[in-house]
């Protein structure tokens, strides 16, 4: 067994398109000119950038005039040696785990094969064309539009994003918003953007190795199922399998077992008992041991082949029991344990992919387990992540619901070929991710399925991607990875693709983008939803200034500017300015750190009442819900946009908001018709003893007709535990009321509901008055008079363990300093309306 990383500096240059094959190889190695260095795993933009050829696209109005890349064919080559001994390997393969997208691969001049997927490796049999020595590896790239050119065929609507920028999409198995969506500009990526080796193998191979976790009441086994693949052509030879599972703490358990492997491939399962077995629980629920797994194929002391990672022992399944108001349930379970699934929809953290590095994975999962997240949705329009985002959910306890990559579009499932490539992708993407326990679900795609019913309905639908999400793929999930739930696509369930009554819901028809502006900026907007699973709905706000600086020149940095504009979702529509003018301001007559501020406020509160509204149907004996996902949690470039966390990993002041909604241990108030409830939401397995504080309060602290009571909450569960009518105007002011409720108890987080009767800018507010206290890393709040939205200025900073949140009069707030060096921890002031 031998490997030969072939990462590093590569060099490239671009040739005219019709520059292919053999021919042009020979073309391309005339040119002694032209060569740029480029970095393998990489990026054309990026190689561009570094050389001074190109702005960084993602800045200014700079993104379409960095597209010309695509009009061209780009060599890459690199040289390296090959010894005697890789020579003598039975077999020796060329791989690269990924090439986007249309790539041709010569070695020592001729061409060993082509690639046309940029979602998995990318694996050549090179034995025929290896030499010993120096060896010439040659990579040509496109961007992979001349596969798509005339293929199109009639024109059917194709849903919002289709014919955006490129029609022909659908044909390219690449990331679907490299073409352009709602919230970042078109720039389609070109290069070897993961990782290449040359391995070198004799013997038995070791194909594929899989665990699946079986409970029986409190005993664990688990069975290890592999394909050995014995590489002799006519011989049956014998070897040895051994796996070894290794608790967090302890001993490994070791299995061996001597087979006579056959010619070629075939199975291997056994089962190994696990003493003791520790499980693995969502954030919130329990901790996340890991176990690792490793598995050798050795012949009498030699060692052939060996595969090894980390997993998790827990099962998992969708609830989708009836209720008898109507409708289902549709609810994820751990370990017998329901799950309510607080979180968000994640697409990749940069528009050009392979710039993303460990660092930023690791601190996007970071914050998102500090943010009580249970889930994160793997959107079908970007890719299979990196293995570095699963591992860090793994160790977070972030279940992550994953599409296969497919979106808002309908794909041509009549092509054959296109077929076979799916299923192949379809293999590969399971066997590779499918140790991972943080994976709850393979999901069929984003959309599409709603498609068959709206927006492409005048197309068959065996013939816009039908027989992709309802045959091949759960047909490969059922082979691969048969403990794991398969479902069709995003949104399905019920009688209609997005349905209330049964599956998950895509939840814009009747939120933020509801044509009636009016009501999309009002949090209570969200007490209509009655679905069961709300997998995607969002609210648009600002970046702080400091990261608008990063991605707008100066002179640019202006709500009417054509780069403002560019760097604004789509379907913002307005609703900043209406909602800064409904809750807080005249938004014209505002500079721009205001306009910020007041648009960030306005995300932050319709982000945390969606939330509240969401989790308050939890166990709902009518309406129950169990899944909260915001579109979309992390950003590929700066922009006014969906997301609580900024491109630049700067925290808008809705992070904390979202963060306060998800606490694991929550009381909670909504409007119910007349009625203002309180309930008390427990996400944990642990029955908790608490205070429960609630009532209503003036606005300026002269009054308050609060009551408290010491209750039990059992685990996993809702209780209501109060209603209140709303009185008539003359009876209790608007304006001067409002109501509020809050839990006290060990282990529980400050994170108090407060439901005003009238937007802040109509509240008679008095003058904050913030008191401060300083303890160590402990700051003390305390304020005689309502105050909202109390912050000190972080500048997305991560300062404070809370920040941006509503003081109620005369209850203290305690948080801690992150930062104790830093002054501004302790400035404080209160967001007021003009």
């Amino acid at each position: 067994m031998q490997t030969i990383k072939l990462n590093g500096t590569w060099e490239v240059r671009p040739e005219d398109l019709a520059c292919k094959g053999e021919e042009g190889l020979a073309q391309v190695k005339k040119a002694d000119s032209g060569w740029l260095a480029a970095r393998v795993p990489g990026e054309i933009h990026l190689d561009l950038m570094r050389a001074g050829q190109m702005d960084e696209p993602l800045v200014s109005t700079n993104a379409p005039k960095c597209r010309w890349p695509e009009e061209k064919s780009w060599w890459y080559r690199t040289s390296f040696a090959a010894s005697a001994a890789l020579l003598k390997h039975e077999r020796q393969q060329l791989i690269f785990d990924g090439l986007d997208l249309y790539a041709q691969v010569f070695l020592n001049g001729k061409l060993v094969g082509e690639a046309r997927n940029a979602f998995v490796p990318a694996v050549f049999e090179v034995k025929s064309f290896l030499k010993q020595g120096g060896n010439e590896l040659v990579v040509r790239l496109t961007v992979g539009s001349e596969i798509a050119k005339d293929r199109e065929g009639p024109v059917h609507h194709q849903g919002l994003y289709a014919n955006r920028n490129f029609p022909g999409r659908k044909w390219l198995r690449k990331p679907q918003f490299t073409y352009g969506w709602d919230w970042v500009d078109a720039l389609p990526n070109i290069g070897i953007w993961r990782g290449v080796r040359l391995e070198g193998r004799s013997g038995v191979v070791l194909h594929d190795l899989s665990i699946e976790t079986h409970r029986h009441g409190e005993d664990i086994l688990v069975k290890a199922k592999a394909v050995v693949e014995n590489l002799h052509p006519w011989s049956e030879r014998a070897c040895e399998l051994e796996v070894s599972v290794e608790p967090p703490q302890g001993k490994p358990i070791t299995r061996r077992l001597e087979l006579d492997a056959q010619v070629g491939r075939s199975p291997v399962e056994f089962w190994v008992e696990v003493p003791k077995p520790q499980l693995w629980w969502p954030n919130g629920m329990g901790a996340q041991p890991l176990y690792h797994v490793s598995a050798r194929v050795l012949r009498g002391k030699t060692e052939c082949d060996r595969r090894e990672f980390d997993t998790g022992l827990r099962t998992i399944e969708i609830d989708r029991s009836r209720l008898e108001t109507g409708g289902s349930r549709f609810c994820i379970k751990v370990n017998g344990q329901d799950v309510f699934c607080k979180g968000g929809n994640w697409i990749p953290p940069d528009a050009i992919i392979a710039r993303v590095d460990r660092k930023k994975y690791d601190r996007l999962i970071a914050e998102a387990k500090n943010a009580h997240f249970t889930m994160l949705r793997i959107w079908g329009g970007g890719i299979f992540e990196d293995p570095a985002f699963y591992a860090a959910c793994d160790r977070a306890g972030i279940l992550v619901w994953q599409d296969f990559m497919f979106a808002c579009s309908p794909y041509p499932d009549d092509d054959p070929h296109f077929r076979a490539a799916v299923r192949a992708e379809a293999e590969a993407a399971v066997k590779a991710l499918r140790h991972h326990p943080c994976i709850a679900l393979w999901s069929g795609n984003n959309e599409n399925i709603q498609g068959f019913h709206g927006w492409w309905a005048d197309k068959p639908d065996q013939f816009a991607g039908s027989i992709i999400y309802n045959q091949i793929l759960p047909d490969v999930c059922r082979l691969l990875d048969p403990q794991r739930p398969y479902w069709p696509g995003s949104p399905v369930g019920g009688d209609t693709p997005n349905s209330e009554a049964a599956g998950d819901c895509h939840w814009w028809g009747n939120g933020t983008m509801n044509p009636d502006i009016n009501r999309r900026i009002r949090h209570e907007i969200y007490d209509e939803c009655q679905a069961r699973f709300v997998s995607e709905y969002g609210v648009i706000g600002p970046c702080h200034l400091e990261s608008v600086k990063q991605y707008l020149k100066p002179e640019e940095i202006r709500v009417d500017s054509r780069a403002w504009k560019i760097h604004t979702n789509m379907f913002e529509k307005e609703t900043t300015p209406a909602a800064i003018r409904l809750h807080y301001a005249d938004p014209e007559k505002l500079s721009i750190p205001e306009y910020i501020l007041y648009g960030q406020m306005f995300q932050a509160i319709l982000y945390g009442g969606s939330i509240e509204a969401l989790r308050f149907r939890k166990h709902d004996p009518r309406h129950d819900c169990q899944g909260a996902i915001i579109w979309m949690y992390d950003d590929c470039w700066g922009e006014v946009g969906w997301t609580p966390i900024d491109y630049y990993l700067r925290r808008k002041p809705s992070y904390y908001w979202i963060r306060r909604a998800c606490v694991p241990v929550r009381a909670i108030v909504r409007r119910r018709g007349r009625e203002l409830v309180t309930r008390v939401v427990n996400d944990t397995l642990e029955k908790c003893r608490a205070t429960l504080t609630y009532g209503w309060v003036q606005v300026d602290g002269s009054g308050t007709e609060m009551r408290s009571d010491i209750i039990e909450i059992p685990a996993n569960t809702m209780l209501e535990l109060a209603q209140a009518e709303i009185p008539p105007k003359k009876v209790r002011d608007p304006r001067k009321w409002f109501y509020a409720a809050y839990l006290e108890g060990e282990g529980i987080e400050d994170a108090p509901a407060i439901w005003t009767l009238a937007p802040h800018r109509q509240l008679a507010l008095a003058k904050p008055e913030i008191k401060v206290k300083v303890t160590g890393d402990k700051v003390e709040l305390l304020s005689p008079v309502y105050c909202h939205g109390v912050h000190a200025p972080d500048r997305g900073k991560e300062l404070l363990s809370d920040n941006y949140f509503d003081l109620l009069p005369g209850v203290p707030k305690t948080v801690q300093r992150l930062d104790g060096k830093s002054p501004e921890a302790l400035r404080f002031r209160a967001v007021t309306p003009k």
